[in-house]
């Protein structure tokens, strides 16, 4: 059973707990905290005693068994946390979670915590076989427009407050960093009484900590948003992101939009095209959609972006990042939510 990350407070209220619980998610913050309140519940169920192991090179699988098997002999009831950093279990491991799924032990609650999972790994007859009969939660970060609501909510939990500008704010300087983002929630609780936050004073006493990657940066550049991803390369250039990665997401963004420009021309389905390309997202395929309806063909940008691949890798002298805002700012005025910088 597929439980939303939203809905798991409330479910774990409930006066027992399913025997098998999976939770997985691309937000290490979100997993713990997922993690730690099934952990909480089921203490205080009376799951007292408490068994860890973590799938690692050399992980037996034939001590796990031998030991949760163990588990009837005694009248405690227990938790077995199964930790898969890898999200891969192997071949013998997913025998085992097979069986364990379909039958649980008595007096036991098994807890799987997993990592990041790819689309293979969603296929996988072990997680299947997870979703069938355990509670699985997804705890994936929140989406980009979503995180000044984030914050809002997790200042409403400690009492305070912030202006939509405040928010706006905070979840820009928090990107991608969930972690660091909790910190400086308990930096705030600490530093100010309940109530509206100071704009000035939290301005100063909240560090930027985003962290971008280029996926961020073909993302901006697919929704059109030049001062954005101005921004994004910046930081990732002073990060010491490899230009190549960059380039490729600058001209995946580009391709993407100019496919869907020729699709569009040849009166063909954008859906096709979509498949084709494996975008999958309905956000992402607004987006692309809007670019490509609203912009000029983009000729001049990809052959712009060609030069860029060969001054990323030696083949052209050129500044790397001063052509590449070069690009940005040329495009500021073609895209449909472009801003000059």
């Amino acid at each position: 059973m597929k439980l939303p990350l939203e809905r798991l407070t409330r479910h774990l209220e409930r006066q027992t707990l399913e025997p098998v619980w999976a939770v997985y998610g691309d937000e290490p913050l979100l997993v713990l905290e997922a993690t730690d309140a099934v952990r909480a519940r089921a203490r205080a169920l009376g799951f007292d005693e408490r068994l860890v192991f973590t799938v690692e090179p050399g992980f037996s699988w034939e001590r796990l068994a031998q030991e949760s098997d163990s588990l009837s002999l005694f009248a405690s009831r227990r938790l077995i946390e199964l930790r898969l950093p890898q999200g891969k279990p192997g071949t013998e491991g997913a025998a085992w979670l097979g069986e364990r799924v379909k039958n649980p032990l008595p007096e036991t609650i098994l807890l799987v915590t997993l990592g990041e999972l790819d689309w293979q790994a969603r296929k996988s007859a072990w997680f299947t076989a997870l979703e069938r009969h355990a509670v699985v939660v997804e705890a994936n970060a929140p989406p980009r427009e979503r995180l000044p609501e984030w914050w809002r909510e997790r200042l409403a939990r400690q009492r305070q407050s912030a202006s939509p500008e405040l928010l706006r704010l905070l979840a820009e300087r928090t990107e991608g960093n969930l972690l660091a983002a909790r910190q400086e929630l308990e930096k705030l609780a600490l530093l100010f009484p309940e109530g509206p936050l100071p704009e000035e004073e939290v301005c100063t006493a909240v560090f930027d900590l985003a962290r971008y990657d280029p996926e961020a940066l073909r993302q901006a550049l697919l929704e059109g948003d030049a001062v954005r991803a101005l921004r994004l390369l910046r930081t990732l250039t002073a990060e010491g992101c490899a230009a190549p990665l960059l380039v490729w997401a600058i001209a995946a963004a580009l391709r993407l939009i100019a496919g869907a420009q020729e699709t569009l021309d040849r009166r063909a389905p954008l859906e096709a095209f979509f498949r084709q390309e494996r975008v999958f997202r309905p956000e992402e395929k607004r987006a692309i959609e809007r670019s490509a309806r609203r912009c000029p063909p983009l000729r001049a940008a990809l052959t712009a972006c060609a030069r860029l691949d060969r001054i990323a890798k030696g083949a052209e002298p050129g500044d790397f990042t001063a052509e590449a805002e070069r690009l940005f700012l040329s495009l500021g005025t073609a895209l449909p939510r472009g801003r000059a910088a």
